[in-house]
């Protein structure tokens, strides 16, 4: 009897407590918080965030590439605009930006580490579109080569929207078992842009140089350069709107801080021990990631100046004959990567892309070696098309091993290193087979630049054991 009356006692005080704390709740919050703050927790509505999350990094991405693409068809005009001779003098147009990107890596990945993936990449795109504005204007006045080369390293700088991109999806990936498709996605959303990018960028070039000059061979026109620039500038400052506006960061940061303070307490984890533990697990992959973006950046630095050379290509045709190889990219990426990511394993995936990488370098080699026939430049686009093939499975790849290797707090770190190699790999590279270039020929360079990555196929193969996605 007594244990009842107890009971009761206990019971009417806990009821008279609880009526107590929500008076007070309600005295202290307002009556919608209440009420929606359970939505807020469920598992409902943090797969609804999930999606404007993914949807909101994919379009961010392809906004992002949209304008640096919109810029690839107008580098030979760029050239000859500072009256750059073909060769390493060249090159510095496009090694100017990897430059600034070096210091770019090491900051804002590591930082998004700390604060959050969402203002990192916020501040790195709008700061991408504020140095291309400034590269805009650098034109738009007549303002010398050097003045313009540091406004590309300035933009350089905020470079950081990648790989803390791809440290955001793999937040999400790991917590939902959709790494592979996130990453292959992160991919097909890049490469939509190189679908449409370098056609928009040629053909608003030719367009708007042939309003003001009247012929788009004799003369040049600084105002169609400032204009293509300055539209891939807006599109940066866009796509930083829509992360601020549409990236739902917070459902997730209870999860993610608490693994945070977890992984602070158990391990070690300065920058040392994380440089330490990733170069003992993971040797070849910065190898890899280094001769992989030697012979990408000389790819990119000299194959529209080949199509202008050799195969008498306008600023409006070297932007469809990208945009024809965006689209085959762009079909692995969206459709087969992701599946043969998870059922092969990424070293396979990375080996096999890398092969098809130097396959495509060395043919382009191959067809431009001694040859002046019209029909030269079908061969030549068609193993540029092979190369791009080999870089969507390559893409995905990458991040996915060096992930197996770092803990949740350590992603934006690791991909921040890896993306300060690749950045050497993409400064030199133009640089030292531009000379290659400017000695033997445009051959001699793709032909090197393919046994570059060809080496780095191998010793991925021979050094890295094969690892599993699943995390």
């Amino acid at each position: 009897m007594t244990g009842d009356r107890l009971a009761s006692v206990t019971e009417r005080h806990s009821h008279s407590a609880s009526q107590q704390k929500t008076t007070n709740d309600l005295g202290s919050s307002t009556l919608p918080s209440l009420s929606i703050s359970p939505l807020l927790n469920s598992p409902r509505h943090e797969k609804v965030d999930r999606r404007w999350t993914v949807g909101a990094i994919l379009a961010s991405s392809f906004l992002s590439l949209l304008g640096f693409t919109m810029t690839g068809p107008i580098t030979p005009a760029l050239g000859r605009y500072f009256e750059l001779e073909a060769g390493a003098s060249f090159g510095s147009l496009t090694s100017a930006y990897p430059m600034g990107m070096f210091v770019g890596v090491f900051i804002w990945p590591a930082l998004s580490d700390r604060i959050g993936r969402k203002p990192v990449i916020a501040l790195s795109l709008f700061g991408s579109g504020l140095g291309l504005t400034l590269q805009s204007l650098v034109i738009r006045s007549d303002g010398s080569l050097s003045l313009f080369l540091a406004m590309r390293m300035l933009t350089g700088l905020f470079a950081g929207n990648s790989p803390v991109s791809k440290a955001l999806l793999a937040d999400l990936g790991f917590q939902d078992g959709n790494l592979p498709k996130y990453l292959a996605l992160k991919d097909a959303s890049a490469t939509a842009a190189y679908v449409i990018g370098p056609a928009a960028g040629g053909i608003m070039y030719d367009l708007i140089h042939r309003h003001r000059t009247g012929n788009a061979e004799d003369m040049l026109s600084s105002d169609s350069l400032s204009i293509v620039i300055g539209v891939s500038a807006a599109a940066s400052i866009v796509a930083s709107m829509a992360v601020m506006l549409f990236v739902k960061e917070s459902y997730a940061k209870e999860r993610w801080n608490k693994k945070i303070r977890n992984d602070d307490t158990n391990q070690d984890s300065t920058p040392f021990s994380l440089i330490a533990a990733t170069l003992m697990g993971a040797p070849s992959i910065f190898i890899v990631s280094f001769l992989f973006n030697i012979g990408d950046a000389t790819f990119h630095a000299f194959f529209a100046q080949l199509l202008k050379h050799d195969g008498h290509f306008d600023a409006k045709s070297i932007g469809l004959v990208y945009t024809f190889m965006a689209c085959i990219s762009f079909l692995m990426s969206a459709t087969s990567v992701g599946s043969i990511l998870k059922n092969h394993g990424p070293v396979a995936t990375c080996a096999a892309g890398l092969f098809i990488v130097s396959t495509g370098l060395l043919g382009i080699g191959a067809s431009a070696f001694g040859s002046s026939a019209s029909f030269a430049w079908r061969w030549i686009v068609a193993f540029a098309s092979l190369f791009c093939s080999g870089v969507s499975l390559y893409g995905p790849s990458i991040p996915a091993m060096l992930f197996q290797h770092v803990e949740a707090n350590q992603r934006g770190k690791i991909l921040g290193l890896d993306g300060a190699i690749n950045t050497i790999g993409r400064v030199i590279g133009p640089i030292l087979l531009g000379g290659v270039s400017s000695r033997l020929g445009s051959a001699a360079a793709f032909a090197s630049a393919g046994l570059v990555v060809l080496c780095g196929s191998f010793a991925l193969r021979l050094s890295h054991p094969r690892v599993s996605l699943k995390p």
